[in-house]
């Protein structure tokens, strides 16, 4: 990020904030057995649904209270924040790239070619997102690799389609066009002309795609249906916290307020990313 750059954030107050958050969530992920006070899977029977430290039977031992097993929650989300930007990044990653690539060759070559990619990517929105990735997890079964598997291939239908409209139009530009008369090979003219031009869109999409994918793996998880019980992850803790919510308020509440609070701070830096990377948005 140039200096240029640096300076339109800062002046976006929200895109501030949500780069702080951001920065903060991966410090916490990145850092996790240093920042956190406890083993997260650890669990004392005796301290069970302990309230956070403000309450009247709260303790200082454990800032956010215990769960139903005596964890510390503070822990349990701390560690959670690992599993949650993992999925949301590297879903994107592959997501972003397969959907990418059968975008650009679609809208390039048209033909037979973009025919079969738009009538495949057409099954796939008739279903909904987060039905197809129930049924495709059924099959599989639980667990942290099936849940990138899984989120992967839902998610790349967003970026074919978005990519292919945008090669469509610039495809017919004078700069493809020379090119072309100029003896260029089409992968050269894909790869070397096209896609920098398409990248910034990109960039803008995966990024709130990341917010997307966090809640789509909490929702998994939350059915029991995502990552391994064993593995802390918001949405596990949420699935916990929902037979205690008039009685341990707490063991819902504060994952949920770390999932919120972290794809508030992925959209605000998103939106901020749109303005500055799309010259028909710029303001300044």
């Amino acid at each position: 990020m140039n200096k240029k750059m640096m300076k339109m954030l800062y002046k976006r107050k929200t895109a501030f904030v949500g780069s702080i958050i951001i920065l903060l969530v991966i410090i916490t992920a990145l850092f996790a057995p240093f920042v956190a006070p406890y083993d997260p899977n650890l669990s004392d029977l005796d301290k069970r649904l302990m309230p956070p430290s403000w309450e009247e039977d709260g303790s200082q031992e454990h800032l956010l209270g215990t769960d139903h097993l005596g964890r510390d929650l503070l822990s349990r989300i701390i560690y959670g924040t690992r599993i949650s930007l993992l999925v949301g990044i590297i879903t994107v990653l592959l997501s972003g790239i397969f959907g990418t690539v059968l975008g650009l060759l679609g809208g390039f070559y048209r033909g037979f070619i973009d025919s079969f990619l738009m009538r495949l990517t057409e099954v796939q929105l008739a279903f909904p997102f987060i039905l197809l990735a129930l049924a495709i997890m059924s099959v599989l079964g639980p667990g942290l690799r099936n849940v990138i598997l899984v989120l992967s291939i839902t998610g790349w239908v967003m970026y074919s389609r978005l990519v292919r409209g945008e090669v469509l139009l610039l495809r017919e530009l004078e700069y493809v066009k020379a090119a072309k008369a100029l003896g260029q090979k089409n992968r050269k003219i894909i790869f070397g002309h096209i896609l920098p031009n398409v990248f910034p869109t990109i960039v803008v999409v995966g990024t709130l795609r990341v917010a997307n994918m966090i809640i789509a793996e909490a929702s998994l998880t939350f059915l029991g249906l995502g990552v391994e019980s064993s593995i802390p992850t918001w949405g596990s803790m949420l699935a916990d916290g929902r037979n205690y919510i008039t009685s341990a308020w707490w063991v819902a509440t504060f994952p949920g307020i770390a999932i919120m609070l972290t794809v508030l701070g992925i959209n605000l830096v998103g939106d901020w990313l749109r303005d500055v990377l799309d010259p028909r948005l710029r303001t300044s």
